[in-house]
């Protein structure tokens, strides 16, 4: 038992711990997981469905970084992360939600909001315990949490900040697929804009998807008619195509239009100007939907069934 106790970090004396190091080293031993949970009767994998009609869904930087927070917590504990990407309508098919050997799950939804409580209710039918990311929805079934951001306050944070800047016209831009978390952020900055002791002409415009291509044919498209004081884009990803078409098109930034973003990942810091954005935590949700799991796996009940982190503004040179 002493190899067993030093691989499952239990108390070992330290000449013996010396002697299993070398002995793992020599033998280049590596604990087998499967092995190990078919003889405690334990399952050590955990699943994760990602709504989204791009194939190449990994390559998001907050899909990317959810699930990094996520896998790595997991793999802590020796568990595994099971990670399939679906078309949103295709979701109820998904074969991960019916996977043999998963004993938990964590959801990402996208689509028409009709579409994604229809999503949502499948996942409360499970009955199993269930983590679904940046959503509005909540049910009363003990085997769902929800881990969120707060995407209202952020976009309310950058609303106040442009306040500053007398705007009299803003443009929120975003891709033409429905994500909760878009819609929170256009809610929370039209709900400042609203507010302003002058009007503010805030309008809508939609690319058909968040491909740059896409994004900076649909805003050079827009500047042509007509320049608003700001542009406002659902990510900053997005926001990069923005500057891109201002660019194109002979305006100049942030002297004849701002740009601000949304999750202040590291493509922020490559812009010129530098991008005034919405700073993401969504390595520590997908860390924290872990702990959660987990807990839950352990004691049976959710310690949260409903948190919402915390956004912060990080100003930059594209809105000075």
């Amino acid at each position: 038992m002493t190899v067993s106790n030093f691989v499952r970090a239990k108390p070992v004396r330290l000449q013996t711990r010396k002697l299993v190091e070398e002995a793992i080293a020599r033998l280049n031993y590596r604990p087998n997981v499967s092995a190990r949970s078919l003889r405690l009767s334990e399952e050590y994998s955990v699943g994760i469905v990602i709504a989204d009609s791009d194939p190449a869904f990994l390559n998001d930087p907050f899909i990317s970084r959810l699930v990094s927070g996520l896998s790595n917590y997991l793999s802590s504990l020796d568990y595994t992360l099971d990670v399939q990407g679906v078309a949103p309508e295709q979701f109820e098919n998904a074969t991960i939600l019916n996977k043999v050997g998963n004993e938990a799950l964590c959801a990402i939804l996208c689509g028409p909001r009709a579409l994604r409580k229809e999503q949502f209710a499948n996942l409360t039918r499970l009955g199993q315990p269930i983590v679904v990311f940046q959503e509005a929805f909540h049910s009363s079934a003990p085997n769902v949490a929800v881990v969120s951001q707060d995407d209202f306050s952020g976009g309310k944070l950058l609303g106040r900040h442009l306040l500053k800047k007398r705007l009299r016209s803003v443009v929120f831009v975003r891709p033409a697929l429905d994500w909760c978390a878009l819609e929170q952020r256009e809610k929370g900055l039209r709900s400042v804009l609203a507010s302003a002791a002058a009007p503010i002409d805030v309008k809508t415009l939609i690319a058909p998807s968040e491909r740059f291509d896409d994004v900076q044919r649909t805003v050079k498209d827009h500047l042509a008619k007509r320049t608003p004081d700001a542009i406002v884009a659902a990510t900053d990803s997005m926001a990069v195509a923005v500057l891109k078409a201002c660019e194109l098109s002979g305006i100049r930034v942030p002297r004849d239009l701002m740009i601000a973003g949304f999750n202040g990942f590291d493509v922020w810091r490559y812009t010129s100007p530098t991008m005034t954005t919405v700073v993401s935590p969504a390595y520590e949700m997908g860390r924290l939907a872990g702990e959660l799991l987990i807990q839950r796996l352990k004691t049976g009940s959710f310690a949260k069934r409903s948190v919402v982190l915390p956004v912060r503004l990080q100003a930059g040179e594209s809105t000075a």
